[in-house]
């Protein structure tokens, strides 16, 4: 594969690990008409930073509010990638005015990734670094930082080692987001594939039997309709098998 086509495949592998879409306000116990009432969430929200001088809270919650909006509601390709752009300028002008609020780095990285995916160029080196630059200053912020461990560890996973994908680092960034927060199921599944491929099955189906069983998931409509019957999946896979 020459070099470009590796770096648009690593793009696309960025969108895949960017379903990292588990973010920490993101309708974890799904209120009533979600994700249809995404769209009155947004009007209320635009209404107060029209109102001016909008707080980095505020702009923070904008931008989760336009990505749950791009991933759960819209299906319209352009649509979608316009909106992935305004979440990535909100929480850009978040950490503007407030540069310690780890969750507005970490926004702006899930939403450039997100958008520029969608728009399929071949700059996946520069937008990759940008990512990693803002999803680490997350960690730095907040050193529990869940959600910004789980998309490190899964960008690691699968990007080529010249845009600095790392298996072992990957293992070490998903177990820290584990040990915050063990509710984010995608960090317990990505950490399972990686127990696998070491031949650790009880470990794997200890990750995956957590997912499973998962009480309070963080995101409970992604955890529902993926994580969840993916867990299973794979559970059944290491028990027929017993082997990777």
């Amino acid at each position: 594969m020459t070099m470009t086509r590796w770096i648009i495949a690593g793009l696309f592998v960025l969108g895949a690990f960017l379903d990292v879409r588990e973010v920490f306000a993101q309708r974890n116990e799904m209120p009533a008409g979600y994700p249809l009432s995404l769209e009155a969430d947004l009007q209320m929200l635009l209404r107060k930073v029209r109102e001016g001088a909008p707080s980095p809270g505020l702009l923070v919650r904008l931008s989760e509010t336009y990505f749950d909006l791009a991933d759960d509601l819209l299906t319209d390709e352009g649509k979608r990638r316009e909106a992935y752009e305004a979440g990535a300028r909100a929480a850009k002008r978040a950490y503007e005015l407030d540069d310690s609020n780890a969750d507005a780095h970490f926004f702006h990285a899930v939403n450039l990734g997100s958008a520029e995916r969608l728009k399929g160029i071949a700059d996946a080196a520069r937008v990759v670094k940008e990512i990693r630059q803002c999803a680490m200053r997350a960690t730095e912020l907040n050193p529990t930082h869940a959600q910004a461990f789980q998309m490190l560890g899964g960008l690691l996973i699968e990007l080529p080692w010249f845009l600095g994908g790392d298996e072992k680092r990957a293992q070490e960034y998903l177990e820290r987001a584990v040990a915050a927060d063990g509710n984010y199921t995608n960090a317990r599944i990505l950490l399972a594939k990686l127990y696998r491929k070491q031949n650790r099955i009880e470990d794997a189906k200890s990750q995956l039997e957590a997912v499973v069983q998962a009480r309070h998931p963080r995101y409970r409509y992604t955890w529902e309709r993926k994580y969840k019957p993916e867990a299973e999946r794979l559970l059944k896979e290491l028990t027929g098998s017993g082997t990777p």
